[in-house]
């Protein structure tokens, strides 16, 4: 939407810290501006579109937000999930992810790493079984958005860029790995191989591919 910010990253857990202290919270992301703690990722989209109306929501926006919301509640918990599973055993791949983190968090995740490690795999059920389950929850959804693509449209719905296109690459982000993603990523080669095989599967089918043109056409780093 155009609006100048500053981000501030934590690791999952020590976040906690950071969230109460804006004023919200356990759940990211957050944003505080203008003497206001909007704490919800729905909540902020209307914020932003606020400051530059039609930015993120379409004229009548329920088509919109109801893809938002199947998105938030069946994408984000699977593809989060799925990738925790496969690169928590890898040290440099954590270590990737946390170089934005504030320095005394990277430290005591080195002192706490098995414990935190721990509460993140009860805490999101990362398990053999539960990643299959949200392997097969993301191919529904990656199967859902390329039908809804066959028609030739360039966006989810209507014919310019909106919060449903917005929340499905974002929540794509850790099955796909995008170039123009604008925090450190895990590189591919970070992943065991049959879990690169499955990425590249994710990345050249319909869904995938409209994920990463988003991305690419849409992302302004600030």
């Amino acid at each position: 939407a155009g609006i100048a910010y500053a981000e501030h990253g934590h690791l999952p857990l020590f976040h906690y810290l950071a969230t109460r202290r804006a004023g919200a919270g356990r759940t990211v992301p957050v944003v505080v501006a203008d003497g206001q703690v909007i704490a919800d990722s729905t909540d902020i989209v209307a914020w932003a579109d606020a400051h530059r109306p039609g930015a993120l929501l379409p004229p009548e926006p329920a088509e919109a937000l109801a893809l938002e919301d199947d998105f938030d509640r069946q994408l984000g918990p699977a593809t989060r999930r799925w990738a925790y599973f496969h690169l928590l055993p890898n040290r440099e791949a954590i270590a990737t992810m946390a170089s934005v983190v504030p320095r005394w968090e990277l430290a005591a995740l080195r002192v706490t790493r098995p414990l935190a490690v721990g509460f993140l795999r009860r805490g999101l059920k990362i398990d053999a079984d539960g990643v299959e389950r949200s392997r097969g929850k993301i191919d529904e959804t990656f199967a859902r958005v390329g039908e809804r693509l066959r028609d030739g449209r360039r966006y989810l719905t209507g014919d310019r860029f909106t919060v449903a296109d917005l929340t499905f690459a974002s929540l794509a982000t850790p099955v796909l790995l995008p170039p123009e993603h604008p925090m450190p990523m895990p590189m591919i080669e970070m992943f065991p191989p049959e879990a690169r095989g499955q990425i590249d599967r994710w990345r050249t089918s319909a869904a995938g591919k409209h994920a990463l043109r988003m991305y690419a056409e849409h992302r302004r780093l600030a």
